[in-house]
């Protein structure tokens, strides 16, 4: 009996000490592994200031993660951040699930740059990592084929900024900073018996002369052939001057008001229905120097004409409010959610700014009379 227990304690120390012995190979050759394998996949250079791994507890983090861009790109970098770490439940290896407990990326900096062939450096970096993944199943390796399904418990982004630049139309970029998003509960493959198995919540700033803060909460199915979800959002205290951004062929500037606007979006199997309430404070509009000649806003006179009526002689202390709606079906190639936002955007400014005129003629048509 005893000499059961001196073999036992001999191999439980052994395979102790054989664990200790990795765990200090493995935080000296993390670093330049994980280096050349993501620049081998992605061919461009990638950086980690630090690396570790713990085997105990199946977690492994990076420190000081720099991503640079592709050749045709001309931003340095397309990802930069503080550290990045992912933590692995070693209970689920003795099962058929693979579970991921957390991912949690901190104090990152992603650069989105749209070139100016019009190429994305995101699509780029996605497609790259799509390849590998297939070419990684074709082998058949053992770990995908004993698990029969994948879990992310939760992914974080902590104050997170991205930025979108389009280099052939500098009016178009946009920015979000301070960005806390949280995702949970993403499994593969999907179980049908869960319709939106997945929650979503992202808090962030729109930077500008006034800065908006963006609201994000709801639950999503990302893996399933017809998508559904049941999204609720607010912008609230967007300066209105960057809404012109969003209409390019309005025919009048967007000079002065704060832009608030509460959304929630309903899809089921590919069938999308958006409403949106917006509501601006202290709107006032500014001419532009050329208008179309086919602007509904015209009514035959000069732009100072029509900006006077509006910015003058409404009463200051009414909010410039409307509703709409956004639907479609998303299998639908012409359909496409930002375009189809945009035009009921400006078609409802359009309309709210007619029939504010014509309420100001008809009280100054009254008081002629």
């Amino acid at each position: 009996m005893r000499s059961s227990s001196r073999v036992f304690l001999f191999v439980a120390g052994g395979f102790v000490v054989l664990l200790l012995a990795a765990q200090i190979v493995l935080n000296f050759l993390l670093k330049p592994i994980l280096e050349r394998e993501t620049r081998r996949v992605f061919k461009v250079p990638i950086y980690f200031e630090r690396a570790s791994a713990n085997l105990f507890d199946g977690s492994i983090w990076m420190k000081g993660v720099e991503a640079k861009n592709p050749r045709d790109f001309e931003e340095t970098y397309f990802l930069e951040a503080r550290t990045l770490s992912i933590n692995l439940s070693l209970l689920s290896l003795l099962t058929r699930e693979l579970v991921v407990d957390q991912v949690l990326l901190k104090d990152s900096q992603v650069m989105v740059e749209s070139n100016r062939q019009g190429q994305l450096n995101s699509a780029y970096f996605a497609t790259r990592l799509l390849e590998q993944i297939e070419r990684f199943i074709a082998k058949k390796p053992r770990i995908v084929y004993s698990a029969s399904r994948y879990t992310l418990e939760k992914f974080t982004l902590r104050n997170g900024v991205i930025q979108y630049i389009d280099r052939r139309d500098e009016k178009k970029n946009w920015a979000l900073k301070g960005i806390s998003l949280s995702l949970a509960r993403l499994v593969y493959p999907p179980d049908p018996e869960e319709a939106l198995p997945a929650a979503v919540y992202l808090n962030a700033t729109i930077p500008g002369g006034r800065e908006g803060k963006l609201l994000v909460l709801g639950r999503f199915n990302p893996f399933m052939p017809k998508k559904s979800f049941d999204i609720t959002g607010s912008l609230k205290g967007l300066g209105v001057e960057q809404i012109s951004n969003w209409m390019p062929n309005f025919p009048l500037l967007f000079s002065e008001g704060v832009f608030h606007m509460k959304v929630k979006a309903l899809c089921h199997e590919n069938q999308v229905d958006i409403y949106h309430h917006v509501r601006v404070e202290g709107l006032k509009f500014q001419a532009k120097q050329l208008i179309s000649k086919k602007s509904p806003l015209v009514f035959g006179l000069p732009q100072e004409t029509l900006v006077h009526f509006f910015n003058d002689l409404q009463p200051a202390q009414e909010p410039f409010e409307f509703d709409f709606r956004v639907t479609g079906d998303l299998s639908d190639p012409a359909f496409d959610i930002i375009s189809a936002f945009q035009r009921k955007l400006r078609e409802s400014i359009y309309t709210r700014v007619v029939a504010r005129v014509k309420a100001i003629e008809e009280k100054a048509q009254v008081m002629v009379g």
